[in-house]
């Protein structure tokens, strides 16, 4: 469960990215690159700095301080506009993000009335969001917007 969650949390990173900002003019792909990945990186370190739970009952305190970290992430990514070739994989990368962030919230609740199989159903859904976020990550040329990336 440790590794599941850890991995859920990371996702999470990507929801920021939802908050695309309009009507200004788009960055070239290098930019949005670059500072979307300097975004990512300097959140992923926020989020592993949480640690990682030891018991159900320390599982929503942890979403909890995951969420806060990534309103302030999505401050941040808001006023980024993606290149019109990379919108595409960008809204899908972020309905993965939002199912992700469902995911947590079903992970916090289960946890907090003690419920193992909705716990193991969330984290499922959660890894199975993550992983459909990750590779359109990829593709998008975001590596730090990765839930296993690893920052320096």
């Amino acid at each position: 469960m440790r590794v599941s969650l850890a991995a859920l949390l990371g996702v999470l990173v990507l929801l920021a990215a939802g908050c695309g900002g309009g009507g200004e003019e788009s960055l070239s792909k290098a930019e949005f690159q670059s500072q979307a990945n300097a975004i990512c990186a300097k959140y992923q370190k926020q989020l592993n700095a949480l640690g990682t739970p030891s018991s159900l009952e320390e599982i929503p305190d942890l979403v909890a301080q995951a969420l806060a970290i990534l309103n302030k992430e999505i401050d941040e990514i808001a006023a980024l506009n993606p290149p019109e070739e990379l919108q595409s994989d960008f809204d899908k990368m972020i309905a993965a993000s939002n199912k992700t962030k469902a995911a947590a919230d079903d992970l916090s609740a289960a946890a907090k009335s003690g419920d193992q199989a909705a716990v193991q159903k969330a984290l499922e859904d959660g890894n199975a969001a993550s992983k459909e976020a990750d590779r359109l990550a990829t593709e998008l040329g975001l590596s730090d917007c990765k839930a296993n990336a690893s920052g320096p």
